[in-house]
């Protein structure tokens, strides 16, 4: 795991680079949902930082953060009505040893 300066885990924040965020991310999400400040480092540069929601911060879902983010034109929304996984067709069970089967027998 990262060592990080001892001032820094004294203000509460955590310092890890992107690598060892990658790799023991789960570890690092414990922290933040035990109240700690995670801040992300590339080339012993903060580029971003982890925390939890601060108090009375609205969290939405992902559908009404796509809707704000579409109103005001940083998102473009796709042009189809529904999505792929929502058909019938994709939602029926698919045999596949049949399928594997025919693809034999055509050959």
């Amino acid at each position: 795991m990262t060592m990080w300066p001892r001032w820094l885990y004294s203000l509460g924040m955590i310092s890890v680079g992107v690598r060892d965020l990658k790799n023991q991310l789960s570890q690092y999400l414990q922290y933040v949902k035990h109240g700690e400040r995670v801040l992300i480092t590339e080339h012993n540069r903060i580029i971003a930082e982890i925390s939890l929601p601060r108090e009375g911060q609205k969290v939405d879902s992902v559908e009404d953060a796509l809707e704000r983010l579409a109103v005001s034109g940083k998102l473009q929304k796709a042009k189809r009505n529904s999505s792929v996984a929502s058909t019938s067709d994709a939602t029926q069970a698919v045999d596949w040893i049949s399928v594997y089967k025919e693809n034999r027998e055509r050959d």
